[in-house]
């Protein structure tokens, strides 16, 4: 056990917007799948806990095992979509060989080739409040999407390909996940699970920059809004007030460290800048009911 959870970032790219990267599972059998073109196996390690400076995609059209994100644990039986966002600990545990593909990209290359499209804290699997990673597949759905991959990594192998069209794929695919998610949800529901942007702004302000900012004013002061209406406006569209969002974020970064970590409780304070110790050990048994050595003894015994 470290004093830090490995981080993967993105390959050095000689273009000036950031690389997206599609890689296949490591534990692939042989030639990927009916596969047009050759796909190298991600050099990263994946079944050990780390996390990520980017967005990922897994796309598994075959396989078993478990994904285990942030102390929760998913079942792996066959097809499926995964999605993870930046600062997320997972890791993948294989039972037997997986076939598919990872798509590992930056918000920066998203944007810029998707300008006029839903920001990525719009899309309901990277919203981390309901956030729900997971998109179970029909057969007729892994057809659609090994075809609209199998294109796209042609096209990303492709020394002449302009990189527009990988962005442009990159757009349709997240635009496909985000209809089979809404399918999901009850059209009485359907009101309810439309986040406003100012919320989705504010979650993604908080996945960037919560462990300096600590105060819903500092975000209201970004947001050019007021305190009191930030407030009521979260509470409303995410159940919970703005100051608790924020708290719950410096939490589950703890935890992480508690976990992942031989940092001790008075350097995760400092990590998440917290200056004072006790008050960290304080609130954190008042969230959880252990002190932080009792959850990190407990959750390392019943954890990955």
């Amino acid at each position: 056990m470290s004093d830090a959870i490995p981080v993967h970032s993105l390959p050095k790219t000689p273009s000036q917007v950031p690389a997206l990267k599609i890689f296949r599972f490591k534990n692939s059998e042989g030639p990927q799948k009916e596969s047009l073109v050759p796909l190298p196996i991600t050099p990263l390690p994946t079944d050990t806990p780390h996390r990520h400076t980017y967005y990922e995609i897994l796309f598994i059209e075959e396989g078993q095992g478990f994904h285990e994100i942030d102390f929760h644990s998913y079942n792996i039986q066959g097809a499926g979509l995964h999605f993870l966002t930046p600062g997320q600990v997972h890791l993948l545990t294989f039972s037997s060989s997986f076939q598919g593909y990872i798509v590992a990209f930056s918000e920066d290359f998203y944007t810029f080739y998707n300008p006029a499209s839903i920001s990525l804290s719009q899309l309901s699997f990277f919203q981390p409040v309901r956030r729900q990673p997971i998109i179970t597949l029909t057969s007729a759905e892994i057809k659609y999407f090994h075809n609209i991959m199998e294109n796209m990594v042609t096209d990303h192998l492709s020394a002449e390909t302009d990189q527009a069209l990988i962005g442009k794929y990159l757009g349709l695919l997240l635009q496909k996940c985000s209809f089979l998610a809404q399918k999901d949800v009850l059209p009485v529901e359907s009101g309810a699970n439309t986040i406003p942007e100012i919320v989705g702004r504010f979650q993604e302000m908080v996945e960037k920059n919560f462990r300096e900012m600590h105060e819903v004013q500092q975000y209201a002061q970004e947001l050019s809004v007021s305190p009191d209406y930030l407030s009521k406006i979260v509470r409303k569209f995410l159940g919970i007030s703005s100051q608790e969002y924020i708290l719950d974020k410096l939490l589950l970064e703890a935890k992480r460290l508690l976990v992942f970590t031989n940092l001790s409780g008075k350097e995760i304070a400092y990590h998440i800048h917290l200056e004072d110790p006790s008050y960290f050990s304080r609130i954190f048994k008042k969230k959880t009911g252990l002190t932080p050595n009792e959850y990190r003894g407990n959750v390392r015994k019943s954890t990955i």
